[in-house]
Order: structure tokens, then sequence, then C-alpha cells
């Protein structure tokens, strides 16, 4: 079966890149070298000279480049990897294995979607990057693409399971035979009674030395080739040869209009404070007058003259320009949600979930079921007071779409009883009652927020001291009046719950996340504590797993719990795990017996269902 290529628009794309990059590289190189290089060779030599040899000898030699790397780069889908071959002066051949990908990402900006091609990205466990890239691709190419790794993926699911099952059969068969020969001749065997070598009956194992498994593994595989054949595909691409269902698509969520809406008055993200920022001194005269017409009202200036502004006046315009970043990032933030999530669509299509979104570019992809790590039920406050909530998923390989490393939304918004709906049908999620932090970590968060407000107040008052005439130094002791409901706040949506089948992590109170770890995804269980919580007696848990999202933001943690329980929970996560590893799921607590009234230095989060067990006393 031959490789395949990319789309043609490829080509075009690749000699315009290198082409553009072989000219201006020379240009460059023409007006610099033309200052220096008369002195080195003893020859006057215009820098426009230069520039009409070199830039088109760049411009050609950056174009075949172009295109040769479209004609070194090859592709193709077989039944158990997916190949990939590339490269002009160094040949790079990978093959992937379809068991380890773990994301197929279909992705289309404008100009992609007007020529009906598409990026097919390719990620698999443990990447920190995309694993392969098919930059551009024939729309229904990419599609076929997707559905034939999906239903590769499948399919070896089920064979794994198939072979699995078998084994344990013949084991179970091979392990009763042997006791029934033992229980009928004590002390004797085959080999003794009848003085032939020793015969071991290994499950799967063949006349010809090889395991039964490997050799219906390969005569499936080739039984699925020739079904798919005979079916009226022509090669492992051709939709006509799919092995399951592709109509078996079950729609989770759609968003509609108003749940937009809700998405852009509740969306927003840290990093459009920075265009913000960048885009300032773009403005000019608007944002310079709007800035001043805002602080008019506090005792701003009149106009931005550093001749003639005071030290307090800086000081109001410095408290106005805040919020109105904050008022400017959050409009940024609410245009870029609705571009990204415009007709945005989840699914079931067997074991994986499906999605489709975005405006201007185009995503659609697919999240194994099977490799999800973690979920997070994801609240912002504004979200929390109007009923709704979104759901991430981590798994261990990089995200696609403009995620960050190994998370995606699988729901970006929706209500909150539909989001804790197909987390439960995930991870059978069921929003436990949580047991809060002892109440001595609020003191804690208290004593943390009254120190940085003093802080202020102290760099305030030496400014007042280094410049008379400022006089507001003490405006920031106002922030003293929410240091108490912070502390409060804060403390009240930390805490944790231990349930049968995974552990619930919850933080954060403008954007809580509440990560949901099934026991069979922890990698490491550890415990911390900082010279402040040790002499609280705290310590905070953290609950590792394999998802990559851990290299851009920290794993899931219960912080400021009691120290003794941190001790606790650890042994109790460990031994929860390996119950789940043997097959144990309702493992009694190692602990149960270890009683205690519990103290009334802790609070409940009620929010229905069980809690995990009852801590111990301080």
């Amino acid at each position: 079966m031959s490789m395949e290529r990319l789309h043609p628009l490829s080509a075009v794309i690749r000699v315009l890149s290198y082409g553009v990059n072989g000219f201006l590289i020379p240009t460059f190189l023409a007006f610099v070298g033309g200052n220096f290089l008369p002195d080195l060779i003893g020859v006057q030599v215009p820098a426009t000279d230069l520039l009409v040899v070199l830039a088109p000898l760049g411009l050609a030699i950056g174009g075949t480049y172009g295109y040769l790397t479209y004609r070194r780069f090859s592709y193709e889908l077989t039944p158990d990897t997916f190949d990939v071959a590339q490269g002009v002066i160094g040949r790079t051949e990978r093959e992937i294995p379809i068991r380890r990908i773990q994301n197929v990402d279909v992705q289309q900006n404008v100009l992609h979607q007007l020529f009906d091609v598409a990026v097919v990205r390719i990620e698999t466990a443990g990447g920190g990057a995309t694993e392969a890239t098919l930059s551009v691709v024939d729309i229904d190419e990419a599609r076929a693409i997707q559905r034939g790794i999906r239903e590769r993926r499948a399919r070896l699911r089920e064979s794994n399971g198939a072979n699995a099952t078998a084994a344990t059969t013949d084991a179970t068969e091979t392990n009763a035979a042997t006791t029934d020969a033992d229980a009928t001749a004590p002390g004797t065997t085959d080999a003794d009674a009848t003085g032939a070598d020793p015969v071991v009956d290994e499950p799967g194992a063949t006349g010809d030395g090889t395991s039964t498994g490997r050799r219906e593994d390969a005569l499936d595989r080739e039984g699925e080739h020739d079904d798919a054949l005979a079916h009226g595909a022509e090669d492992w691409n051709d939709p006509a040869g799919v092995w399951t269902d592709e109509e078996d698509y079950d729609r989770l969520l759609a968003l509609k209009f108003a749940d937009l809406l809700v998405l852009a008055a509740t969306n927003f993200q840290l990093g459009s404070l920075l265009f913000v920022l960048v885009g300032f001194p773009l403005a000019g005269d608007v944002a310079t007058n709007v800035l001043l017409a805002a602080a008019e009202p506090f005792g701003g200036p009149a106009s931005l003259d550093p001749d003639v502004m005071t030290p307090d006046q800086y000081f109001v315009l410095g408290g106005v320009a805040g919020p109105l970043v904050l008022v400017g990032g959050y409009v940024l933030s609410a245009a870029l949600a609705v571009l990204e999530y415009y007709e945005f669509e989840l699914g079931r299509r067997g074991n994986d979930l499906v999605y489709e979104r975005g405006l201007l570019q185009r995503y659609s992809g697919s999240i194994p079921t099977d490799k999800i790590q973690t979920l997070t039920v994801r609240e912002t406050a504004p979200m929390r007071w109007l009923g709704y909530a979104a759901l991430d998923v981590e798994t261990a390989g990089y995200a696609g779409g403009g995620g960050n490393a190994g998370t995606q939304a699988a729901v970006p918004v929706a209500a909150r009883d539909r989001v804790l709906d197909l987390a439960g049908d995930l991870f059978d999620y069921d929003d436990p009652e949580l047991e809060r932090p002892p109440k001595r970590a609020r003191e804690r968060y208290a004593v943390r927020y009254s120190l940085v407000v003093l802080a202020a107040v102290a760099v305030a008052y030496g400014a007042a001291q280094l410049y008379p005439s400022f006089t507001l130094w003490f405006v920031p002791a106002v922030a003293l009046l929410a240091v108490p409901p912070a502390a409060h706040l804060k403390w009240t949506h930390r805490g944790y719950a231990v349930r049968d089948d995974h552990v619930v992590v919850r933080t954060g109170f403008w954007r809580r996340r509440t990560h949901v770890v099934p026991y069979y995804r922890l990698q490491t269980v550890v415990g911390t504590a900082t010279v402040f919580q040790r002499r609280r007696r705290l310590a905070s848990l953290v609950a590792d797993t394999a998802s990559s999202a851990t290299l851009s933001r920290s794993s899931p943690t219960a912080h400021d719990l009691d120290a003794d329980d941190v001790d606790r929970l650890q042994r109790e996560l460990r031994d929860r795990l390996q119950s789940h590893l043997d097959g144990d799921h309702d493992p009694a607590s190692p602990d149960d017996d270890a009683g205690g009234d519990g103290d009334d230095n802790r609070g409940t989060d009620g929010h229905g269902g069980h809690g995990g067990p009852t801590p111990t006393s301080d």
C-alpha cells in the first residue's frame, strides 16, 4: 500500500512560506553586509547590488526547499500504527502506535475553510507537544483519518479485553486441573507417573512456540482488513471499510446563543489583560481621554503632563487605570470566548467524547474516555451565581485546539446539574459533601491578607515621606475591611472528600475548581508543609496523576489540612489505589477503627451526597 501525500495546497503554502523567508534573509544580509563587506574584500559593493543578486537567489532556494518538503512528506494509516515520513536533508520515519494516540484534532482557519482543507494534529500519551502534524489535507481525508484511528483504537481495546478474559479463563482452568491432579495423587505429578518430562501448560501456548493470542491477533487483523475490502474499501482510509457503526452518535450537549452569552458574561482570561496593556499605547488619544474622564471625579489631573501632576494625582490615575484594564480584559475575554466556542457541540461515539467548535478557527477532535486522568468542575463566581458550571478533562497527552497542556474544556458552560450529570457518567461523581480544613487555617489566611495590606500601607507611607505632597498614603488601609470576608470565603471553598472510586479536592473562590481523581489514576500522593504551615500543625495533600496539565498548573491539592489527617489520607489513598489494582473496588478504610468524634474546629460544605471519612481530632 503506497503512502499518502498532503493536499496540493500544502505545496503552494510551503513554497510561499519558505520563499518569503528565503527572500527576507538575503535582504537583511545585503543591507547589513553592505557596511563591512567593502572593508573585508577591498572592493566597494553597493547594498542594492547585493540585494539584486542575493534576494532572487534566496527566493528560488527557499521556494525549492519548500516544495521538496511537500514532496518528501508522506503518511499512512496501518492497522496498528500511524506512519509519518518526512525530511529533505535528514530523513525521519516515525511509527506512532495506535494504542498510544490520545487525541486527533482537526483544525481549520478561515483560509482552510475556504478551500475545504484542514490541519490534522495527532497527540500521544505523555507528549509535551504534538506528535505528528499533517498540514494540510482534504477535509474529507482529515475526517477519515480521525475516524480510522478512533475505530482502530476501539478494535484494539476490544481485542485486549477479549485476550485478557481468555487468559484469565485459561489460567483458572489450569489451576483447577492442577488442584484435581494433586487431590487424586498427592505427592506425584503426571511426569512422575509417565516417566516423561514435565509439561508446562502455559495459557495461549501452541506447538510451534508462538502465542495463540499473538497469532489470533494477527489473524484477526487480517480478517478485519479482508472484511473492509469486502465492503468496498480500497484501502484502510476508505470510509467504506468501517469497523464500527459511525452513525452510532449520541449528542450530549450543544451550546445555544443564550449559552454563549452566559459564557461571555462569566468567562475571564487573565491573558487578555496583557493584550489590553499592550494595546493601550496604540489606542492613543481615545485611551487617554477615557482614563482622564474616569479619574476626574476622584481628583485626577486634567492632562497627562508630568510637570503639573502631583503625587496624589498619580495615585488616583493608578487606582482608576486598574479597574479600566480589568473591564477591557473582560470585554476581550468575552469576545474570544464567543469566537472559540461558537457552535460548540459535544457528543459520544463509542468510547470517545467528540467535539466541534469555533468560528474563525474551527476545531474538531476526540477525547478517549479511558485516557482521562482527572475531571475538573470549574465554576467562576458569576457562574455560581447564575447556576452554571464548566467541565474540564485532563489527559496524559498534549492538548490541542489552543488549550493548556493536557487540558480540554469538555463543557465550556452549561447548567450546573447538566455538568454534574456528565461528570457522574464519566467518573461516578455525585457532588459529595466536602470536609473543610481546620478553622485555624482560616486564621492563617486572615493573617496573610492582613500582612499584605499592611505592607502596602507601609510602602505608601514611605512614599509619603519621600514626597510630602503625597497625602493619600492611608488609602490602602481600607482593604483591611475586606480581610475577614476574604479569609472566610477562601476557607469555605476549600475541602476534600474520599469516595469509593475517587478522591475529590476543591479550592478557589473567584475561579473554583473541583478536581475528581480516580484512585487508579494516582501516580504519587505527597504531603507537603511549609514553615508557616508547620507552626499551625497544617499540611497539604497533593494527588499527582500522569496528566501533562501539571506542567503548566499544579496538581490537585487539598490545602491546609490537619497534619495528622494528611498522614492518614496518604495511607488511605495508597491502600485504595492498591485495592483497585487488585480488583477490589470497595475497600474498607484502613482507619475505620480509629474512631474519633471529630472536633468543633472543622466545618462541612453541603452539596448533597455523603462525605468522606471523619478526620481525627486535633
